[in-house]
């Protein structure tokens, strides 16, 4: 099955950012979209075939026509209603049918798929996670993808999203994906908006600091102030609540910054220095793997 045979997708929270995205990349590709959300309505940038206001969790005649004839059911609602809407709609998918979240935290719900997997053999079960805000695109990005019931339409849909321009990287549970995500996206986060709050305390002067600024510098201010265009705080409060390694990468963010502190207020050169060096070892500094702007 290529991806071309996926024909009508069924988007739930299609109020939301990531339901307005797939509307939009899903028509291009030449798929029916139909968006369902128990509240809010699309947005106007939104492209979906049919919008139905009606709860997932508890779906009426409407909803169950739609989801029978479903290729594919992308979840972007929070995990509690992600599973209750699994288990509602699964009764009337078709045999192979995929259902799908794009959660930012993997473990909980995977747990959840793969205690139901059993009970719902006929419905394919796929765990995607997009590693980046929507108003970002796919074009890119790269999005985790941990088959749960892998199939054709896990495969197709997979093969999809690569037309877009994301790149899939395969992960094997929701623990690794929240162990490895707590380094890129948990440690990372913190760092950023620990370091903006700083420049508030601070009292920064960000029109003279723009006019002297080094590259590290504005590398670090574009970040942050992506984050706050995109005005998504929700997301990173969700990430770092729920991913079960945030308690550890904030501890390790607070031993960091008094080990450095103390190297600094002792005098310790050779201490500071070796930090930095060592970030050789940690990150592969020496590879290729990751460019640097500066």
């Amino acid at each position: 099955m290529s991806a071309s045979d996926i024909k009508e997708v069924i988007v739930l929270g299609a109020s939301g950012g990531f339901g307005t995205l797939f509307s939009q990349v899903l028509a291009k590709s030449g798929v029916t979209v139909r968006g369902i959300s128990r509240k809010g309505t699309p947005k106007p940038e939104a492209t979906f075939s049919d919008y139905l206001s009606a709860d997932p969790c508890n779906p009426n005649e409407e909803v169950i026509t739609r989801v029978r004839s479903a290729s594919v059911i992308v979840s972007c609602v929070p995990p509690g209603p992600c599973v209750r809407a699994l288990e509602a709609l699964a009764p009337y998918m078709a045999e192979g049918c995929l259902f799908l979240d794009v959660l930012s935290v993997k473990t909980e719900i995977c747990n959840s798929y793969n205690s139901l997997k059993g009970k719902y053999p006929h419905v394919e079960l796929l765990s995607c996670h997009p590693m980046f805000a929507p108003a970002a695109g796919w074009d890119g990005q790269n999005t985790v993808m941990i088959e749960i019931t892998g199939g054709s339409k896990s495969k197709a849909f997979t093969a999809l999203v690569e037309t877009w321009g994301s790149t899939c990287v395969s992960m094997t549970s929701g623990e690794q994906h929240d162990r490895v995500t707590a380094a890129v996206q948990n440690a990372t986060h913190s760092a950023l908006i620990a370091f903006g709050l700083s420049l508030k305390k601070i009292g920064y002067d960000a029109e003279m600091a723009a006019k002297i600024s080094t590259p590290p510098h504005r590398a670090m201010i574009g970040v942050i102030q992506r984050m706050a265009s995109i005005n998504e705080p929700d997301t990173y409060w969700d990430i770092q609540t729920e991913n079960p390694h945030a308690e550890e990468c904030w501890k390790a963010m607070e031993e960091a910054v008094q080990e450095i502190q103390s190297a600094v207020k002792s005098r310790d050169r050779d201490r500071f220095c070796q930090v930095i060096a060592d970030f050789k070892t940690t990150l592969g500094a020496d590879s290729k793997t990751c460019s640097s702007p500066y």
